[in-house]
């Protein structure tokens, strides 16, 4: 049996700019990246809650923030 291809794509090929896509990718915002990060650490907080991990909760809460101040920066 074959084992079958990952359609993964490895943080070392994208911080290299190459993926095995053809589409073409362009650099994120500091903006788009902010706001990205910003709604995953909330989603993220809300999974770390329910599972009671404080001191996660904790930190996402804070990454949000820091996150959110970033956005009114730029």
């Amino acid at each position: 049996m074959k084992p079958k291809e990952s359609k993964l794509v490895s943080l070392e090929a994208i911080a290299q700019g190459r993926d095995d896509d053809d589409i073409p990718h362009r650099p994120m915002t500091p903006l788009e990246a902010a706001s990205f990060i910003e709604g995953m650490a909330a989603e993220l907080r809300v999974m770390a809650r329910s599972t009671k991990l404080s001191a996660l909760s904790y930190f996402l809460v804070m990454a949000r923030i820091e996150a959110s101040a970033g956005i009114e920066r730029l």
